[in-house]
């Protein structure tokens, strides 16, 4: 609102008696471009070329092919550069460790609901059995794929409740659970600690 006031404001500024190159008086530019600040925040396809609304905004300097810069241009949030190739920000570990919690919590739910599924229409340990005869060599990764996201999803879970019940204190003394440092440990943490502990289960008789 702050930038359609001050735009306004600089165009009642000028001489209303002086006509654009397109014929159009400033008075009415300023009503058509009034019309398209409407709705500020969002770029309609017709921005800057002439409309229905506007003669265009090219007395403001807005260069002739600003639509395939605008098609170009990277939205923030954006995870790609506009090569769509390189990463657009860094990756740092707890960002890492936050993704990788929503993603097992996202193979649980599907693993769980897989295993469900077989339960109710078939024998479950039977076919967990018929899966060991058949494919033995495969009995050790297949127990790792399963225990690793119950175990780090645990672990991710146990350290959200420290987070929401830990006093935060003051900001000022970066003491906190939630500085960047303490996450960046917690999250070491927690993937060393995820694998290990598979590794152990893994080997494990039952």
């Amino acid at each position: 609102m702050a930038l359609r006031r001050g735009l306004l404001r600089g165009l009642q500024s000028r001489d209303l008696a002086i006509t654009s190159a397109d014929g159009l008086t400033t008075s009415a530019v300023l009503a058509s471009t009034s019309q398209q600040l409407r709705n500020f925040g969002s770029v309609p396809e017709f921005y800057g070329k002439p409309s229905p609304y506007s003669a265009g905004t090219g007395f403001l300097g807005t260069p002739s092919d600003h639509l395939e810069r605008l098609e170009k241009r990277p939205i923030s949030p954006h995870v790609f550069e506009i090569d769509g190739k390189s990463m657009h920000y860094k990756m740092p570990i707890n960002a890492i460790s936050s993704i990788t919690n929503r993603a097992t919590g996202v193979a649980l739910t599907v693993g769980i609901g897989a295993a469900g599924a077989i339960a109710l229409v078939g024998d479950l340990p039977a076919a967990v059995e018929a899966f060991t005869a058949s494919y033995p060599s495969l009995v050790y990764p297949a127990k790792a794929v399963i225990t690793w996201p119950l175990f780090y999803h645990y672990l991710g879970g146990v350290r959200h409740i420290i987070w929401e019940k830990h006093r935060m204190g003051k900001q000022a003394e970066k003491k906190s659970y939630l500085e960047n440092e303490a996450v960046n440990k917690s999250s070491r943490f927690i993937f060393a600690t995820s694998i290990v502990g598979t590794l152990g289960l893994t080997v494990l008789q039952f």
